[in-house]
C-alpha cells in the first residue's frame, strides 16, 4: 500500500511538472493573468447594475487578486519555487472566477469569459493531460457558478454552459497542438544545430592538425553529448579479434573506460556479426557480467566506422538505464560515424605521411631529421627533471669493403641486418635512427653512460655473432651522456669523438666519452 501511494504521488508530481526553462515565465505569466482577471472583476462590479452584483464583495476579491499579482510576480523566484505553487495559484484563480460568476448574475454575468485566460494559460504551460484537467475544471466551475447564481438557473444558464464548454476545449486543444508542433520543430532544429556543431568542432580539429589522441577523445565527448548518453568511446579493431579504445568519455568516473584498454570481440557475438555486416547494433539490456554491465551501464548503441570500404572500428555510446536508445538515436549515431570515417581516414593518412617523412626508407628506423627533433625534446625533458640521458653513435666497421666486394645490394642488406639487430635491443622509450650512410644513433633516456655501455655492448655482441653463410659484421660505438653537456648538438659531437676513439683502438668495441679520451686523441 505504501509503495502504491509513493508511486501515485510520483506520477502526479511528474504529470504536474513544468519545463524548467518555462517555470519562471509561467509564474510571472500567472501573476499577469491574475492581474487582468482581477481588474476585469473590479470593472464589472462597478459597471453592472447594483441589483445584479454583490459589488463590495467583488471589489474586495478584485483588489485581493491585484495584491496577489503584485506580490507573486516581482517577489517570487519561480525558478527555485516548487511547481505546486503555480498549480495552487491557478486552481485558486479557477475557484475565484467561479465565485465571481455566482456573485455577478450567474448566466447573465460576463465574468465567465475570464475562464478563457485560464484555458490559454494552462494549455500553453502545462502538460497536455494536466491542461485537459484544467479545461474540465473550468467547465465544471462554470457549471456550478451558473447553477449557483440566481439568474443562472434555467435555459439561460444552460445555453451559456453549452457555448462555453466547447469553446474552452477547442481553444485549449488548438493551443496544445500548436505548441507541441512548435516544440517538435524546435527540437529538430536543436538536434540539427547540435549535430552541425559537433561536426564543425571535429572538422576544425582535423583541419588544425590536432593530435590523433586528442582528436579521438573529442569524438568520444561529442558522440556522448550528442546523444545525451552516460558514456561514449571510439574503438579501433585490431588483429586477433581485439578492440582498442582510442578515446573515451563518461559522465561519472565510476563508468569510465581507460584509453588504451583492449577487450575481445567474440567472433560469434552480436557485435561481431553487426560489424561484419557494417550495421549498427542496439542492445536494450546489456548483460550484467559483460564489460559494460560491470561498469554499471544498462543499454548500449554501436555504429561501425568504415575506412576504405572496411570496418576500421566503431563508435559506441552507453546509458545507465535500459531500453534508452531508439531508432532516432541509431540514425544520428550512424550518420555521425559515417562522417567521422572521413576524418579518421584523414588522420591515418596524415599519420602515415608523418611516419614516412620521419622514417629511413631502407632500414625502417627513424631518419636524421627525426633523430635530432627527438633528441632536442628528450634532452630538454632530462634537463627539466634532472635525469640522465645517453646517446650512442654506431658505425659499421669496414662498410666500404662490403660495398666494393658485393655491390650496393649487399651493403643495403647488411644495413637492414644491423638495424634489425639494434632495434631488437632497444626499449620502448629509446629511439634508433640512421643518421648517415652506415652510421646509426641510439637515444637512451633515463640512462647513464655506464648503463648505456651494457645495453649497447649486448647489441654489438649479438651483431658479431653472424649466422652461417652471411658476412661477419662488427660495430664501433661511442657514447656520451648529459653529465658532460646538455646541448644536443654537443652531445652528438662528443659521442662521435668517443666513436673515433673506438676506431683508433682497433674497432669492434664500445667506448664512453671522457675528457681524458679527448686529450688522448688530440695528442695523436
Amino acid at each position: 500500500m505504501f509503495t502504491l501511494t509513493k508511486r501515485a504521488i510520483a506520477a502526479v508530481r511528474g504529470a504536474g511538472e513544468i519545463r524548467r526553462e518555462e517555470r519562471a515565465i509561467a509564474g510571472h505569466a500567472g501573476a499577469v493573468v491574475w492581474a487582468i482577471a482581477s481588474v476585469s472583476v473590479i470593472a464589472m462590479a462597478l459597471t453592472l447594475p447594483a441589483e445584479q452584483v454583490h459589488r463590495q464583495v467583488l471589489v474586495a476579491m478584485g483588489l485581493g487578486g491585484c495584491v496577489w499579482a503584485a506580490l507573486s510576480g516581482p517577489l517570487l523566484d519561480y525558478r527555485r519555487r516548487p511547481d505546486w505553487l503555480i498549480h495552487l495559484s491557478t486552481l485558486a484563480g479557477v475557484a475565484s472566477i467561479a465565485v465571481a460568476i455566482a456573485l455577478s448574475g450567474g448566466g447573465r454575468s460576463p465574468a465567465w469569459a475570464c475562464f478563457f485566460y485560464v484555458v490559454v494559460y494552462a494549455a500553453y504551460f502545462f502538460k497536455p493531460r494536466v491542461a485537459a484537467a484544467y479545461f474540465l475544471a473550468c467547465v465544471a466551475a462554470d457549471a456550478i457558478a451558473l447553477m449557483g447564481g440566481a439568474a443562472g438557473r434555467g435555459a439561460g444558464g444552460t445555453a451559456m454552459l453549452v457555448i462555453a464548454a466547447p469553446a474552452f476545449i477547442v481553444l485549449g486543444v488548438a493551443i496544445v497542438v500548436g505548441k507541441r508542433f512548435l516544440f517538435r520543430v524546435r527540437r529538430q532544429a536543436e538536434r540539427l544545430a547540435a549535430e552541425q556543431g559537433a561536426l564543425r568542432r571535429v572538422a576544425t580539429a582535423v583541419v588544425s592538425g590536432e593530435a590523433a589522441d586528442r582528436f579521438y577523445q573529442l569524438v568520444a565527448v561529442e558522440a556522448g553529448q550528442l546523444l545525451a548518453a552516460g558514456g561514449a568511446a571510439i574503438l579501433r579493431l585490431e588483429p586477433d579479434s581485439q578492440a582498442r579504445i582510442l578515446g573515451a568519455w563518461a559522465q561519472s568516473d565510476n563508468h569510465h573506460y581507460g584509453v588504451g584498454d583492449t577487450f575481445a570481440v567474440a567472433p560469434d557475438s552480436g557485435l561481431a556479426r553487426g560489424l561484419a555486416d557494417a550495421r549498427p547494433i542496439r542492445v536494450e539490456q546489456v548483460a550484467s557480467e559483460s564489460s559494460l554491465g560491470r561498469l554499471g551501464y544498462g543499454s548500449s548503441l554501436v555504429a561501425p566506422i568504415q575506412v576504405d570500404a572496411r570496418v576500421w572500428g566503431f563508435l559506441a555510446v552507453a546509458s545507465v538505464g535500459t531500453s534508452i536508445f531508439e531508432a532516432e538515436h541509431e540514425r544520428r549515431l550512424t550518420e555521425f560515424a559515417d562522417l567521422i570515417s572521413a576524418a579518421v581516414t584523414n588522420i591515418e593518412d596524415r599519420a602515415a605521411l608523418t611516419a614516412q617523412a620521419a622514417t629511413d626508407a631502407l632500414t625502417r628506423v627513424a631518419n636524421h631529421r627525426a633523430f635530432y627533433e627527438r633528441l632536442a625534446a628528450d634532452v630538454a625533458r632530462a634537463r627539466r627533471h634532472g635525469s640522465p640521458l645517453s646517446v650512442a653513435i654506431i658505425d659499421v666497421d669496414r662498410f666500404k669493403l662490403v660495398n666494393d666486394a658485393g655491390g650496393h645490394e649487399a651493403g643495403d642488406e647488411m644495413l637492414v641486418r644491423v638495424a634489425q639487430c639494434l632495434s631488437s635491443a632497444t626499449r620502448a622509450e629509446d629511439m634508433l635512427a640512421r643518421v648517415g650512410g652506415d652510421e646509426f644513433a641510439w637515444i637512451l633516456p633515463e640512462t647513464t653512460g655506464e648503463a648505456a655501455i651494457g645495453a649497447v655492448e649486448r647489441a654489438r655482441i649479438a651483431m658479431a655473432q653472424t649466422p652461417a653463410g652471411l658476412p661477419r659484421v662488427t660495430l664501433s660505438v661511442g657514447i656520451c651522456d648529459t653529465r658532460h653537456t646538455s646541448d644536443p648538438t654537443e652531445l652528438v659531437r662528443l659521442a662521435d669523438r668517443a666513436l673515433y676513439s673506438s676506431k683508433e683502438h682497433g674497432r669492434d668495441q664500445v667506448r664512453l666519452y671522457t675528457p681524458a679520451s679527448t686529450d688522448e686523441l688530440a695528442a695523436t
